[in-house]
């Protein structure tokens, strides 16, 4: 039996080797002549830089940014000098993980630092800038990134504001200060699969800013907030991006992209699978299972991550999907519906989730094992 496995991470437990190996260990305790196939992949979010480098030949670059919350960290991006690319994960210094949970307010964080990498990366002679998007904890609409590269934006006094959600209500005027850095000639590109728009009940901040610590109030503020700068960049600048599907990723740093950089969105999945060459692969052997996963598989997977994208590929080639999770969060039948074949659960419903996340390389090898041993 022959297993394609592309697995996203199981966040805060495996890494997606990790899933890799503790599936195989499981399948081959069952079938010991299995054969595998391991593609690392990303929808652009975290881990999108492991992907690339995988199959990239880019060099390290690491530089001093500011975190969400203004504060100094250490950082780094890919540059490939050949091709004049860049390659920046916004999580790296925009990122969820780096604060913590107490520290996470979608009304006070920024994507200056990733703006700040942006800088560096056209100092440094890029041409194409692939920012991958996912993992934020920032609702600012990517005036961070603006900021950091020379666009201010003025409150109805003429002030600048600090680049931070809070502040978009507060948004009259787009302008350019002294240190804007010249990006003619440069291309950006936003590596996502989220297809929200920039505002309303499916925007960024509905959808998405609760779990970067805003309540039901700030999740209207910060909503009210997006729309305003929309409609200033509609006033100014004539064209509206707002609906444009994926404006909405990353707390509005897809539209900020678009917007100030005129970005050309890039399916995340799509696009690491190409660099892969998992096509070839896949047009020259053949594969009894496509197995793909996260640690909760919810309403969200089904909206553009990793785990449709597999979907999507598999569907093309005719490969039935076998999907691994921690947590199974919607109805088997809404996945069965769209090509998976099954899906294994691995978390144990009698535990906690602590325990559950601490063990959970153990606990996919053994339920692969009594899946594939089930079916002997």
């Amino acid at each position: 039996m022959r297993f394609l496995i592309i697995p996203d991470k199981f966040k805060g437990s495996m890494t997606s080797e990790e899933v890799y190996r503790s599936f195989r260990t499981g399948v081959e305790q069952v079938l010991s002549d299995a054969s595998f196939h391991f593609v690392k992949a990303s929808d652009g979010g975290d881990g999108f830089l492991d992907a690339i480098s995988m199959y990239k030949d880019c060099k390290r670059v690491a530089m001093k940014t500011l975190d969400p919350l203004g504060r100094e960290i250490s950082s780094y991006y890919l540059l490939d000098a050949k091709s004049k690319s860049a390659y920046i994960e916004l999580a790296n210094s925009s990122g969820m993980e780096l604060l913590e949970p107490s520290e996470r307010n979608a009304s006070l964080t920024s994507t200056f630092g990733s703006g700040q990498q942006i800088a560096d990366t056209i100092k440094k002679g890029a041409k194409k800038i692939y920012v991958g998007l996912g993992g934020s904890a920032t609702n600012d609409g990517g005036i961070g990134i603006a900021n950091a590269l020379g666009f201010e934006f003025l409150d109805s006094n003429g002030n600048p504001l600090e680049p931070i959600g809070k502040n978009l209500s507060e948004v009259q005027r787009i302008t350019q200060s002294y240190n804007y850095m010249e990006i003619k000639g440069i291309q950006f590109f936003a590596i996502n699969d989220v297809k929200n728009p920039l505002f309303g009940k499916d925007g960024a901040a509905f959808v998405y800013a609760a779990q970067k610590g805003a309540d039901a109030a700030m999740i209207s503020e910060l909503d009210k907030g997006l729309r305003n700068l929309s409609e200033v960049y509609v006033r100014q600048f004539g064209s509206d991006f707002s609906e444009v599907p994926g404006s909405g990723a990353a707390g509005g740093t897809g539209f900020g992209l678009k917007a100030f950089f005129k970005a050309d969105f890039l399916s995340g999945i799509t696009f690491i699978l190409e660099l892969s060459g998992i096509k070839e692969v896949l047009d020259t052997q053949k594969f009894d299972y496509i197995v793909t996963g996260e640690g909760k598989i919810d309403d969200q997977t089904l909206q553009g991550k990793l785990i449709q994208g597999v979907m999507e590929l598999a569907n093309s080639y005719n490969i039935p999907v076998l999907a691994v999770c921690g947590k199974l969060d919607v109805p088997l039948e809404r996945l069965t519906s769209s090509g998976v074949q099954d899906v294994i659960e691995i978390g144990d419903p009698n535990k906690s989730l602590g325990y559950n996340m601490q063990n959970a390389k153990d606990l996919l090898q053994r339920r692969v094992y009594e899946y594939f041993k089930s079916l002997i």
